[in-house]
């Protein structure tokens, strides 16, 4: 709503403005001026110019339409003055013009403030039982920073009553095993055993309230309590709790690290919340373990510690992976590598080469490694090892291991029960994969990965480490204590870095693409080359240097001169500019599109032309 102060003099000055623009929708509508000009001063009659303005605005609205369109907007110049009795159904009355015009100024203003109050707030999203519950992001002007802000019902004294008779009589009641259902089964039971229980006990409640009752009921039994719809909301990365009485803080795709309105309380809620998230890992939260790391059930990443032992408050912080995974397809959109660099990786990677991915704290090491094995040949066996499961394939000859900790507290105590990279990895060797990959590498399991890749396995990982001094460093000196030596069964080292643009989004970049070619023997040192390099973020762009080795040994392999060479590149990146075109970047139908591809190349540009793929 506008404010009081505004009159009719303001409105008409704003709206003489649009004469200014008049010239130029002539030029787009290729309209004549002087036309144009006799026609609105013939409805404008000498009174007052609201009238042109008028027919302006409607010619704007109308610069996509024909010149026929034009004409009829508008009468005839010749025509008789009553031919002109209305223009958009506007009456010719002047003072009824002022007043449609007054309006739409005054609906234009309101379009203006809409479009910035959305500026201030992303889009507001529904959750829970009959989306009862919402979240909206808003910039506070105190704070100057935005805020996640978290809606749920309240519940009246009567509601509250009703809800704590409904799980009262449930735990009563009901004693049916739903671990092996699925999130929607649980739904449909829960939602049957909660009207059977109304029902049977003739509990008077009306619809709103049984909504409003069934929304923290469900959020209780089937989601996460107080941090449900973050739990739900796919824009979250992490959600993090340092304790009572302080907000709870999330990392947002597009907002990066915000605070939001969820509070815990007091200690003993937040201790009894910690507490269930390890058990929904299968795991005990106590003084004797006081530190839990585990998976929740949606594969969600967990760590959390328990009050008065290693922190003074109880703790918890969830990493939160797409149940839908990144492709190669989205790695091009958000620009973390070019379309002539996933090219690369693909004629690589399906040709055998061993590969680590490299970077800082939330650089995107994992996720691009998971997107790249998408171009991993869908009959090789795959074994994959990590601490906590976030690698996901659709590769169906494929082992997913996960290390398991037992109750030791040191590794020289360490039991049957503890089983950690090293056992899993060295179990791998014995299930003869083609391919092993590990999560991320950090101690004596690397020395394993690399004897593995010597012994002609093909071995995925990740490593924290900005350049590849840092990394020969790292593989150097203990707890890996790698010799050099090993570090030329390693192929490509891709560095991936993030940056921060001048709005405040966090991009992910590729920095280089560093092969390993050997070691040279005099000096010891390790001979390698960077075909791809990223500049900078100013240019943010990716250069081709040349002298890829991989591509070379791939050439002579498949007996290719370089004019093939490029040609096969060139059909890739031809694959992929389709899938990027027609938005086709699930996992599963990228992954059948890069088997089909190294099936019957041929058969995919087919597909592609009929526009059935």
């Amino acid at each position: 709503m506008f404010k009081n102060s505004w009159d009719k003099d303001n409105a008409l000055n704003k709206i003489e403005r649009i004469d200014k623009i008049t010239s130029d929708v002539c030029l787009a509508l290729d309209v004549d001026q002087t036309e144009m000009h006799q026609k609105i001063d013939f409805l404008c009659s000498g009174k007052n110019q609201t009238v042109m303005h008028m027919a302006s605005n409607t010619i704007i609205k109308n610069k996509e339409n024909s010149q026929e369109d034009f004409d009829s907007t508008l009468p005839s110049v010749s025509g008789n003055k009553d031919d002109a009795h209305e223009v958009n159904n506007v009456s010719l009355n002047t003072n009824s013009f002022e007043e449609s015009a007054i309006q739409h100024v005054q609906t234009d203003e309101e379009t203006n403030e809409t479009q910035n109050n959305e500026n201030n707030s992303s889009e507001t999203k529904y959750f829970g039982w009959k989306q009862k519950g919402k979240r909206t992001i808003e910039f506070d002007k105190e704070l100057s920073e935005y805020v996640y802000k978290v809606e749920e019902p309240e519940l009246s004294s009567q509601e509250l009553r009703l809800q704590n008779d409904l799980l009262h009589l449930f735990q009563l009641e009901s004693d049916i095993d739903v671990s092996e259902m699925n999130i929607q089964e649980k739904k449909d039971h829960l939602t049957d055993i909660l009207n059977y229980l109304i029902n049977k006990h003739r509990l008077k409640i009306s619809k709103k309230s049984k909504d409003n009752i069934f929304y923290y009921l469900f959020r209780e039994f089937i989601g996460f309590s107080n941090i449900d719809i973050l739990m739900n909301d796919e824009d979250i990365e992490d959600i993090s709790c340092d304790g009572p009485d302080v907000p709870v803080f999330v990392y947002h795709r597009k907002y990066e690290s915000i605070r939001t309105n969820i509070y815990f309380s007091d200690k003993d809620q937040l201790d009894s919340f910690a507490i269930k998230l390890a058990q929904l890992c299968g795991k005990q939260l106590s003084i004797y373990e006081p530190i839990v790391d585990g998976k929740l059930p949606d594969g969600s990443r967990l760590q959390t510690t328990l009050a008065k032992t290693v922190t003074n408050f109880s703790t918890f912080t969830i990493r939160r992976f797409r149940e839908d995974p990144l492709t190669p397809v989205d790695l091009i959109n958000f620009k973390t590598m070019s379309l002539e660099m996933v090219a690369y990786y693909w004629l690589a990677m399906e040709h055998g080469t061993s590969m680590l991915f490299c970077g800082g704290t939330a650089s995107g090491k994992t996720t691009l490694l998971n997107a790249l094995s998408l171009f991993l040949p869908s009959t090789f066996k795959l074994v994959s090892v990590e601490d906590t499961r976030e690698i996901n394939l659709p590769h169906e000859n494929w082992i997913a291991g996960t290390t398991r900790q037992g109750f030791s507290t040191a590794s020289e105590e360490k039991t049957s029960k503890d089983i950690d990279m090293f056992d899993l990895i060295r179990a791998a060797l014995r299930q003869r994969p083609r391919v092993i990959i590990v999560g991320e590498v950090r101690g004596k399991e690397a020395y394993t990965l690399f004897q593995a890749m010597a012994t002609g396995h093909l071995s995925y990982s990740t490593m924290h480490a900005a350049d590849i001094n840092t990394l020969i460093q790292r593989l150097e000196n203990p707890p890996i204590s790698l010799p050099r030596t090993l570090m030329t069964s390693l192929d490509i080292v891709t560095f991936l870095t993030s940056f921060q643009r001048p709005d405040g989004s966090l991009e992910r970049r590729v920095n280089s693409v560093t092969e390993i070619i050997k070691q040279d023997p005099e000096s010891k040192r390790l001979i390698s080359v960077t075909p791809y390099s990223w500049n900078s973020a100013i240019n943010d762009r990716f250069t081709y240097n040349g002298g890829s080795k991989i591509l070379q040994n791939i050439a002579k392999k498949r007996g290719w001169n370089q004019q093939q060479l490029q040609e096969e590149l060139d059909k890739r990146q031809e694959v992929l500019q389709w899938m990027v075109e027609h938005n086709v970047r699930s996992y599963k139908k990228v992954g059948s599109i890069v088997a089909l591809y190294k099936k019957n190349p041929q058969q995919v540009f087919n597909k592609i032309k009929q526009g059935v793929i």
